[in-house]
């Protein structure tokens, strides 16, 4: 019983604290199907994209997030995608398992609305024995080796984005699930939280060689604080990119990327809080694109 009342206490405070902590992302510049799954088929089609996100790197036992996503055409007007995302914070792991379905709908000459579709599975889990690791510590045998898993949940996610000579706008809706779900080894129900995006960015092509592309991104949910994202890339010849970024509440940051050959990319990113010390709270990605077709010969337009 006192083990079932400590492991109860530590889930409903891992509800709490998930959601300030849902995985974040800023290679969105280079894998848009990161920001919606509209995109799938519709930019960077046949890339494999493999990312690793440290946050909090000052701190032991900080958020870790990998990502693995793949998109294509499927058909005219139609694409597809897949991508895994497991985020691990201290004690405390999520697992998403989605796949993806988008139409490009031509509503006027290059106006265009791609719808998206996600869904898949979801699942978390506490490693309370993470917590009691310290050898100074008298472990209380009640929880020795305990690890509290839910149960599959299934999640969806639909987004919209409108699309006309380099202006991209758009909406997403994401963990949206239905009913509630339950963890293996306790009796308590749950239900994961639902959350929004919004976005819009711009290619502006201010010379033959050079393009800049702002974004504002506007990314919330239930329980969770309404966050403001703003960011511009500058790209090169079509090959090199630089980025900056400044993410409420005073989170600056930059990024850097290259298409180093005709069938793979890389980008990193960096940002920190302007209002700790320098070595806290800092945060880095990798994001490493790969398109194997382009080395076989076998290539395919995307539908924009």
């Amino acid at each position: 019983m006192k083990k079932q009342i400590i492991i109860l206490s530590t889930i409903l405070l891992t509800t709490a604290a998930y959601a300030q902590q849902s995985p974040l992302s800023e290679s969105y510049f280079l894998d848009k199907y990161t920001l919606a799954p509209s995109y799938a088929g519709n930019f960077n089609s046949k890339f494999l994209f493999l990312g690793y996100r440290s946050d909090w790197t000052g701190i032991e036992g900080g958020p870790k997030t990998f990502r693995l996503s793949y998109n294509d055409v499927l058909m005219q007007n139609a694409g597809y995608g897949a991508k895994f995302i497991y985020d691990k914070a201290g004690i405390f792991n999520q697992l998403y398992i989605m796949a993806s379905y988008s139409y490009n709908l031509k509503v006027a000459d290059d106006h265009h609305i791609m719808f998206g579709l996600s869904a898949g599975l979801y699942h978390n889990s506490v490693n309370i024995y993470e917590y009691y690791n310290d050898p100074e510590y008298n472990i209380d045998p009640a929880l020795i080796q305990e690890k509290v898993g839910s149960k599959l949940k299934f999640m969806s996610d639909v987004s919209a984005v409108y699309s006309w000579n380099g202006l991209e706008a758009g909406a997403l809706f994401s963990n949206i699930s239905f009913g509630d779900a339950s963890y293996e080894d306790v009796n308590l129900k749950y239900n994961p939280l639902s959350n929004f995006q919004v976005h819009a960015s711009y290619l502006y092509p201010v010379a033959d060689d050079w393009d800049v592309v702002p974004l504002v991104l506007l990314r919330g949910g239930k329980y969770i604080k309404t966050q403001v994202e703003v960011a511009a890339q500058v790209v090169w010849q079509k090959r090199f990119m630089a980025s900056l970024v400044f993410r409420d509440p005073g989170i600056l940051g930059f990024g850097l990327g290259a298409n180093i050959d005709k069938g793979l990319k890389l980008c990193y990113n960096f940002n920190f809080a302007t209002n700790v010390s320098m070595g806290i709270f800092n945060n880095h990605e990798i994001t490493l694109g790969f398109n194997i077709f382009e080395y076989i010969g076998a290539k395919d337009k995307p539908m924009l």
